[in-house]
């Protein structure tokens, strides 16, 4: 069975405060055991490590050009 609250509308800055320090105490924000976001933060690097090192396609390239020329006709009007 559902819960419903009646919104609340806080009129003061303490009120808000108030109100996100119950929400917080109900509902924490999730973690991770450090381990976990320490490896994933090293996958993470890695694939944008090669990602960096990729050569950039030829169609966006031209596409960026395209864009560049457009904007400096767009400016010149």
């Amino acid at each position: 069975m559902m819960t419903t609250w009646p919104k609340v509308s806080p009129t003061t800055p303490g009120e808000l405060q108030q109100l996100q320090e119950v929400r917080d105490e109900l509902h924490p924000e999730p973690t991770l055991p450090s381990i976990v976001t320490a490896c994933l933060g090293e996958r993470l690097r890695a694939c944008y490590a090669q990602l960096m090192n990729d050569p950039v396609p030829a169609d966006f390239v031209r596409l960026l050009e395209a864009l560049d020329r457009k904007e400096r006709q767009d400016d010149g009007r």
